[in-house]
């Protein structure tokens, strides 16, 4: 994580999920991103050479941020990093984030990272309501909802067992594509109902925790995203428990194509842009995650046809957990 915040560049900084602050030890404001200055409603080059805890965030003199911070900066701390949750009291109101300090070996920086805290949280179980009578189910949002087994993945998959691999996996991702974006409707009832926003004016990554959330209780493992490939148009999705690694795990190739499709959905949803997946690592080893690249259509298209050394052979590497210089072709 150290090495990770200390080598982007502005833009890089600018496009992070959260907010961004370099301090020097004595608090001044070395760098400051676009998610911090939302989130304070200050102008970024105005705040840089003012001190963090006298001019921009008064609300910090005290022991829990700016006592940690002084303990952290002079060494008294030898953690490499700390994070604690903090209320800031802003003149437009108060929020509530979680704060990280990180030691950045750029002129002894402290790196302060800021997320905010909303507490869209989903139910650890699908919370379905059994309706005997009418033999249905229905989920926390009050919507039917079907159970099925490994036997409904087997049977579906035999509707594409004759077909050429590529159609096969086209027709897959398709229906991943539709089954996210719906899904994704269906969370947001959800999140609407309980805290009257939508996915869209929740905090990016609270958004996403809620859809990696929603999918353990259907049996679809969970996620995380990774936002360092952001500025070069594309997102890294690491998937842990991906059902079809299991079922299909002893094909080659690729077999995630629904998984795919079901992040490209979600992430189309948020986004409000058509945005497709691709699958660049099958974790078919237990506890071996699977990860995905999302952009656009022309974006993923141009990355597989990047030319061995070039910069995109070697993002494709990076992606698949590989040194540059193993890149597949």
């Amino acid at each position: 994580m150290q090495d990770d915040l200390s080598a982007l560049s502005a833009a890089e900084i600018d496009a992070l999920p959260f907010g961004y602050i370099a301090l020097a030890p004595d608090g001044t404001i070395r760098k400051y991103n676009r998610y911090e200055a939302d989130l304070a409603r200050k102008n970024p080059r105005e705040v840089l050479g003012q001190s963090f805890f006298r001019e921009v965030a008064p609300c910090t003199q005290v022991q829990e941020f700016e006592g940690r911070f002084r303990d952290f900066a002079s060494g008294a701390l030898r953690e490499p990093s700390l994070s604690f949750e903090f209320e800031f009291g802003f003149r437009h109101g108060r929020q509530h984030v979680r704060i990280g300090f990180v030691r950045s070996p750029l002129n002894n920086e402290v790196i302060v990272t800021v997320n905010r805290v909303r507490k869209l949280d989903l139910a650890l179980s699908a919370d379905l309501a059994p309706d005997p009578t009418r033999g249905r189910l229905a989920d926390a949002a009050g919507l039917p909802a079907v159970v099925v087994n490994e036997d409904f993945w087997r049977a579906l998959d035999s509707l594409w067992r004759h077909a050429p691999a590529e159609r096969r996996r086209e027709a897959l991702n398709r229906l991943g594509h539709g089954w996210g974006t719906e899904h994704a409707k269906r969370v947001e009832r959800l999140i609407q109902r309980r805290h009257g926003v939508t996915l869209r004016e929740a905090e990016l990554q609270m958004a996403l925790e809620c859809l990696s959330g929603s999918l353990g209780p259907v049996g679809l493992g969970r996620f995380d995203v990774e936002f360092h490939l952001r500025s070069r148009g594309l997102l890294l999705i690491r998937h842990h428990a991906s059902p079809m690694a299991d079922l299909f795990g002893d094909r080659e190739g690729p077999v995630c194509d629904l998984i795919a499709g079901l992040h490209a959905g979600f992430l189309s949803h948020l986004s409000g842009r058509t945005l497709a997946a691709l699958e660049v690592r099958c974790g078919r080893s237990p506890g071996e995650e699977c990860r995905f690249l999302v952009g656009t259509e022309a974006r993923l298209e141009r990355l597989l046809q990047s030319h061995e050394g070039s910069v995109d052979s070697g993002l494709l590497s990076t992606a698949r957990g590989l040194p540059v210089a193993e890149a597949a072709p």
